[in-house]
């Protein structure tokens, strides 16, 4: 939404794709003009007056970007390996009836899972070995894969945020709060990107030509959970947060903590687009969401 509002500012016609009715009326009055379609029916978009005003946008413009950012959690009756990549092939074939030239820029915003098992505390970057265990990841790296081998390279970038926190996305906050032992390993590290950051670094690679196809989006300050939730609890001035036994860990949560026990290297974003960062690590994000902390 963040990056929708971007592009409106700067002039731009922004169309939206969504299955959810009640979504589209939000995007409509936010001067977003929604497409009602679920991409997973492997049917086109049905006529309506948006999709015929996003045809003709397509006939005369030069230039145009799509944003893929859909959610990762797995749907009832689909293969992970097919979550995306279904969709994916449906979006495709119509943009590829409104635009044969195929002109349009894709960005789809993958995830920082799709690393495989790492070293405890091991740097990871777009170069490290790829072995998602979740299902979001493996739609996320399925998805990654279509798009290397159905689009040109100069067609499509992929993005692979850290964890997005910012209004509203402070996850476990609650349950620090109300003294509720949280299940992680705190001696775990967490990769984090702030929302308004995330956007920003999109829209600044949708006005620019890219390096590379790939890139991880974080703030390049990794954080051991145990002084994230810590600050946390120091913001809202409650008790320390209290984490359930490492043996439950151990025996219960390998997976996660082999996902999350890494280190997100941004030097790549870094060296190709120098971004001033708004929120340069945790402490300035969560700082600037004090009064959602606080509420009760």
């Amino acid at each position: 939404m963040q990056v929708a509002a971007k592009w409106l500012q700067a002039g731009d016609k922004v169309f939206a794709f969504t299955r959810d009715g009640t979504r589209s009326d939000e995007l409509g009055k936010l001067g977003i003009r929604p497409i009602l379609w679920n991409w997973l029916s492997g049917s086109p978009p049905r006529e309506q007056d948006s999709w015929s005003e996003f045809r003709k946008c397509m006939v005369t413009s030069e230039t145009a970007t799509l944003l893929v950012a859909v959610s990762h959690a797995p749907q009832p009756d689909i293969d992970p390996r097919e979550t995306h990549t279904r969709g994916l092939v449906s979006l495709k074939h119509a943009l590829l009836a409104v635009d044969p030239r195929n002109t349009m820029d894709w960005i789809y915003l993958s995830t920082t899972g799709v690393f495989g098992d790492t070293a405890p505390g091991e740097w990871v970057d777009e170069k490290s070995k790829v072995g998602p265990n979740r299902p979001g990841s493996i739609a996320a790296w399925e998805a990654e894969q279509w798009l290397a081998d159905n689009l040109e390279s100069n067609r499509q970038l992929i993005l692979r945020p850290a964890g997005i926190y910012g209004p509203n996305r402070v996850p476990r906050w609650q349950s620090i709060r109300d003294q509720m032992p949280l299940r992680a390993d705190p001696d775990s590290y967490l990769n984090l990107i702030h929302v308004a950051d995330l956007a920003s670094i999109v829209e600044c690679f949708s006005n620019q030509k890219t390096l590379e196809r790939l890139y991880c989006v974080s703030d390049g300050q990794p954080v051991l959970r145990r002084e994230y939730y810590e600050f946390i609890s120091q913001l809202g001035n409650w008790p320390p947060p209290l984490f359930e036994s490492l043996e439950w860990n151990l025996t219960s949560n390998r997976t996660s903590r082999s996902d999350g026990n890494k280190r997100i290297s941004n030097n790549r974003i870094q060296r190709d687009l120098s971004y001033p960062f708004l929120f340069p690590s945790y402490r300035e994000g969560l700082r600037s969401l004090l009064k959602e902390l606080g509420k009760t």
